[in-house]
């Protein structure tokens, strides 16, 4: 994940996560590790909902993008 705005995103943001494909995979693969070790493990449930929080923070970051680039 990376910290730095991309050009025109607003400055005043105390904190500007850019969550990458890599951010993604790694995510989900360890998730899918703990999957296969122990499904039901404590550990196994957190990493899920982290994937799924990157999932997300990724999917709104997508959509931002998208309305930046076409604002009218």
């Amino acid at each position: 994940m990376q910290g730095t705005p991309p050009e025109g995103q607003e400055k005043h943001r105390d904190v500007f996560v850019q969550v990458t494909d890599a951010d993604v995979h790694a995510a989900r693969d360890a998730w899918w590790r703990a999957q296969s070790a122990d499904p039901a493990s404590g550990r196994t449930a957190t990493l899920y909902e982290s994937y799924r929080q990157i999932v997300h923070a990724q999917a709104q970051q997508i959509a931002e993008e998208f309305r930046a680039a076409h604002a009218r």
